[in-house]
């Protein structure tokens, strides 16, 4: 799946992205009671939303917008727990290789039943090359083997390994079941309007304005519609602010009721009703491209050089970074979140097992610098990409990372593009063309290998940057094929390792904050459903 207010709101739509036996933090209290609900929300959507086809969309905002509308295999509780959606029960083998997933009388928003077929159909369509998805390595990732529609309401997965995150992903958009005849005769207008979409999630998109706003309504041919119209909002607003200035003069004025908040908005509002902060699951890095995919940047290509890249891993000040942000963020001790996964012996988070891989001694970045330059025979000039319209923290965090790898004595230009540019620049149809670039991923599931899997020297589609390493793969192909695959300990361990080499050896990427989420909701409504390793739904939200 190849993950987000600013940071909170940012984060709220991620990928992301995400699933799997990840944790949830709900920041309001769980929905409940059957007040019926008497007015739309209106939600802050701080990141715009790309794309509406589940094989393609890779960004939070997208995720939570399909996740709207569209229902999978399973959905995540509160909790993050899988739960029935599409499918009505489901049986596992006791080896746990096999899942036999069985269909609910239910139909799409066009009147077609949905059926076992239009997962087998949709899950095709990912891996089919000429989709172009970059997130067709999910499903090496979910351990899948094969999967069939038996008949229309049967639908059998087998795994190669047990996988305690499978069916979680389920309930990830990427795992959206489509009616093939209604995306066939759209052709290529699939997925691009309100029109061209059909809905078998408990709402409908209504209305779809790219740059300004996107609008959703109960789906009354749902399965449990009657339940959603009882208790539920029926009108959920999502209006694309990046401007937290501009966002927060529109929830004071009664236009909004989410606002993300960053610096020292945050502290003129701690004290008031409906703050909060807290941390997500989303890490924010320096993606370096290593001069594997382009030949032709200057800067790309001094980055393969390892002095020059152990020289930016120790320029960077993160906890300055934190302290300015100001909204929860902290220090990235590595690629791997405090919060995400645990031992599987002593329950110990990832984070303190491995300990802080990261470090800021700018004496030790300018004697990597020097050395560095030194080998090319030249000063290095590189290119750090970003995106403007992803938060105010962003650019602020962008502006830190410039000061603190010019003392270190590279010369850094400010290169910031709109999040679709930035994608697209970073993609593989402009052959990676950035040589630095700030992003960041959220967790598909709680579980290392939501971010050891992005490195690997196979996974083109997120592994922008080129990185090479026999020693990286060879563990984290040990711990997900190989003896790691039936002993938890040695997957554990190996995992641990590869995150060393990847950050702390190679210095292939370097993280700089895990993101923090200030935030305002207006005490009226509650439901709101953050899940720190997945994809967070504003399906439930009650308005009291």
């Amino acid at each position: 799946m190849k993950k987000l207010f600013t940071l909170l709101l940012t984060l709220l739509f991620l990928v992301g992205c995400g699933s799997g036996g990840g944790s949830s933090t709900p920041t309001a209290e769980p929905s409940g009671g059957g007040e019926t609900a008497a007015r739309a929300v209106t939600i802050q959507a701080p990141t715009p939303l790309i794309s509406m086809d589940s094989a393609i969309a890779t960004d939070g905002t997208s995720f939570s917008a399909l996740t709207m509308c569209t229902g999978g295999l399973m959905s995540l509780d509160a909790d993050g727990q899988a739960v029935e959606d599409m499918a009505e029960s489901y049986e596992m083998s006791e080896d746990g290789l096999t899942y036999t997933f069985h269909i609910r009388d239910t139909k799409w928003s066009n009147g077609d039943p949905v059926t076992a077929f239009d997962f087998e159909y949709a899950w095709n369509r990912v891996l089919d090359p000429d989709t172009a998805s970059d997130y067709s390595w999910i499903f090496e990732t979910a351990n899948v083997e094969s999967f069939e529609a038996v008949d229309e309401k049967t639908f059998v997965v087998k795994l190669l390994a047990p996988s305690g995150f499978f069916l979680s992903l389920t309930a990830f958009p990427t795992f959206f079941p489509l009616d093939q005849k209604f995306v066939e005769e759209k052709g290529d207008q699939f997925a691009t309007s309100v029109n061209d979409l059909n809905y078998n999630g408990p709402y409908k998109m209504t209305s779809w304005t790219p740059g300004y706003s996107f609008e959703f309504e109960l789906n009354e041919d749902y399965w449990d519609a009657a339940n959603f119209a009882a208790k539920y909002a029926p009108k959920v607003v999502f209006r694309e602010i990046t401007d937290t200035q501009t966002a927060l003069m529109e929830y004071e004025a009664g236009n909004l009721d989410t606002v993300a908040l960053s610096g020292e908005q945050v502290t003129a509002n701690e004290g008031v009703e409906g703050f909060v902060n807290k941390l997500t699951g989303y890490m924010y890095y320096l993606s370096i491209n290593m001069g594997n995919n382009v030949h032709d940047r200057a800067g790309a290509a001094d980055l393969a050089n390892a002095n020059v890249r152990q020289a930016i891993l120790y320029a960077i000040n993160r906890e300055e970074i934190a302290r300015v942000l100001n909204d929860g963020s902290i220090v990235a001790g590595g690629i791997v979140p405090v919060g995400l996964a645990f031992n599987p012996d002593t329950g110990k988070d990832f984070r303190d097992d491995n300990g802080a891989i990261t470090a800021y001694d700018v004496a030790k970045a300018q004697e990597f610098y020097k050395k560095g330059a030194e080998e090319l025979g030249h000063d290095v000039v590189i290119d750090l990409l970003y995106g403007t319209d992803e938060g105010d923290s962003i650019i602020k965090a962008a502006e830190q990372i410039q000061s603190f790898l010019e003392e270190a004595g590279f010369t850094v230009n400010l290169n910031g593009k709109p999040k679709k540019e930035r994608l697209a620049l970073a993609g593989t149809d402009n052959d990676h063309d950035y040589d630095v670039m700030l992003t960041r991923w959220g967790p598909d599931y709680g579980d290392p290998q939501t971010y050891m899997d992005l490195f690997v020297s196979t996974n083109a589609s997120n592994n922008d940057g080129g990185y090479k390493s026999e020693a990286y793969d060879a563990l984290v192909y040990d711990a997900e094929r190989g003896e790691g695959m039936s002993d938890p300990a040695k997957r554990w361990a190996d995992f641990l390792e590869a995150e060393k080499v990847l950050v702390f050896e190679d210095a292939a990427v370097v993280p700089v904050f895990q993101a923090g989420g200030a935030m305002i909701i207006n005490p009226s409504i509650s439901g709101i459903e953050f899940h720190s390793a997945s994809v967070d739904s504003y399906r439930h939200i009650v308005v009291k």
